[in-house]
């Protein structure tokens, strides 16, 4: 796990799927250390990659902007990514607002 400026981000992969956890707030600050948590899962050749926002409070637009490149690039791969356990009220209307709810997140398996 490492953090940058109160981001925590963990990579792991088991059975060709990846986790990428985040935990702290997401935003201007924080941004590189997400983008290098999801260039280092798309690069693990996982066939899926989860995107653990559980533990996330807050995402500005700067975070949704990297999950969607993210997206594009696995997509690109045929790998599909999507987000998952993001409950906090300002995450999840921000997805709302942006239109990216039903393209990024999800609620976890089971």
């Amino acid at each position: 796990m490492t953090a940058v400026d109160g981001l925590h981000t963990a990579v792991l992969s088991s059975d060709g799927r990846t986790i990428v956890s985040v935990s702290g707030e997401v935003d201007v600050t924080t941004v590189p250390r997400l983008r290098h948590a999801l260039d280092t899962a798309l690069t693990r050749g996982s066939r899926a990659i989860d995107v653990d926002f559980g533990a996330v409070p807050f995402c500005d637009c700067s975070g949704v902007n990297v999950l969607l490149g993210a997206w594009h690039r696995a997509r690109a791969g045929g790998v599909p990514l999507r987000v998952t356990g993001a409950e906090a009220p300002v995450v999840v209307r921000l997805f709302q607002v942006l239109g990216v709810e039903r393209l990024l997140a999800s609620r976890p398996p089971p």
